[in-house]
């Protein structure tokens, strides 16, 4: 997703510091093929379960994505198209497509849990409103969120708990977004809800963001959505409040922070769940090639509620912490060693045995190439 403002350009590089993974491929391309510009990556792991898990899957509890234990996974291969317009009055568009394991949690055009996802297809105009309105109207990525669907546009490699628990990851309907000058932005939007195409129900979600930048490496986002997410249901409402912020310190550390708080009616044993998230990151960067990351969280749940091979109790915390190091081979070629340990006051992930336990500890290592 493209910004107009200069808010928004040092917001994204502000956001995914790692994020600018277009190559030479897209070099070439944005001046010859009719302004069209391509790329994308390519995404394998491996990570290891210290429960190893014996639920039948090898499934690593509590995740969206990179879910298997003790295997080779092919994560994604994505490729996107991209013609967005830069000035009051064009049109373009954007088109993003993902094929492996990252994409069956996403959902594809067809509603189905397919390996391949069409996860962002939306049109896009600039209208000569003030400072230039953008309408897009189509699939496209959240914004709500601290972390992105695409890998290495985040710096750890396991998806958070917030991202998983708490946030949708696309919508389709309309976007607007203004901005009000070099500090200020404002977006909303009418979407069929969260990671679906086909409507589920017959009642809309509103969405509504504000964006400030009071200094060059200081972000803030506000956001909202409200409305019915449950599969024939139009009337049990589900808010999110999301707040994000990111501060670079200087060229080498860059801090971050995501507060989420979700209420959802009758959602789980005919019982409102609310539940609340926080995370921070830490990322330092050792040299142009290398760089330390951080993150820690910890999210709260009232009434409980499960999540794929995950049920969470009435009552229950769960945190992690995950520390990553990352180191860029040459041009393109990004791998990262990541460990991660998560607790629960409950128990909640699976274990050898087949029982469950209330901690989990991983390792993963992956290897990405953007082009």
């Amino acid at each position: 997703m493209k910004k107009l403002s200069a808010l928004s350009v040092i917001c994204a590089a502000l956001l995914a510091v790692s994020g600018a993974y277009a190559g030479p491929l897209a070099d070439a391309t944005s001046d010859t093929l009719w302004g069209i510009e391509l790329g994308g990556y390519l995404d394998v792991s491996y990570t290891y379960d210290f429960n190893n898990p014996d639920d039948g899957s090898d499934a690593i509890g509590g995740r969206a994505f990179a879910t298997d234990d003790d295997e080779i996974q092919l994560n994604a291969f994505q490729l996107y198209i991209d013609r967005l317009p830069e000035d009051v009055g064009e049109a373009g568009f954007r088109f993003d497509i993902l094929a492996g394991e990252d994409a069956s949690a996403i959902g594809d055009l067809w509603g189905t849990d397919d390996d391949i996802s069409i996860y962002q297809a939306f049109i896009s105009y600039i209208a000569p409103m003030g400072n230039g309105l953008t309408i897009d109207l189509g699939r496209f990525a959240t914004w709500h969120g601290y972390e992105a669907i695409e890998s290495p546009a985040n710096d750890q490699f396991s998806r958070s708990l917030l991202f998983t628990y708490l946030q949708p990851y696309t919508h389709t309907g309309i976007r607007l977004t203004y901005p009000i000058n070099d500090q200020w932005e404002v977006s909303g939007g009418m979407t069929q809800g969260w990671d679906v195409v086909d409507d589920n129900n017959d009642a809309w979600t509103f969405h509504g963001a504000v964006r400030w930048m009071p200094m060059e490496n200081v972000y803030i986002q506000n956001s909202v959505a409200y409305g019915p997410e449950q599969d024939d249901n139009d009337s049990d409402y589900t808010l999110l409040y999301d707040l994000v912020a990111t501060w670079q310190i200087d060229e080498s550390w860059t801090v971050g922070a995501n507060f989420d708080y979700e209420s959802t009616e009758d959602l789980y044993n005919d019982d409102d769940v609310d539940v609340y998230g926080l995370g921070g990151y830490v990322r330092y960067d050792v040299n142009e090639d290398m760089y330390i990351a951080f993150r820690g969280e910890w999210i709260d749940v009232d009434e409980g509620f499960a999540y794929d091979n995950v049920v969470v109790p009435e009552d229950s915390e769960i945190w992690e912490i995950t520390a990553t190091l990352g180191y860029t081979i040459t041009d393109g070629l990004m791998t990262r060693l990541e460990y991660r340990h998560d607790d629960a006051d409950g128990d909640v992930f699976d274990d050898e045995d087949g029982k469950l336990t209330d901690t989990q500890d991983t390792i993963a290592l992956e290897v990405i190439y953007a082009f």
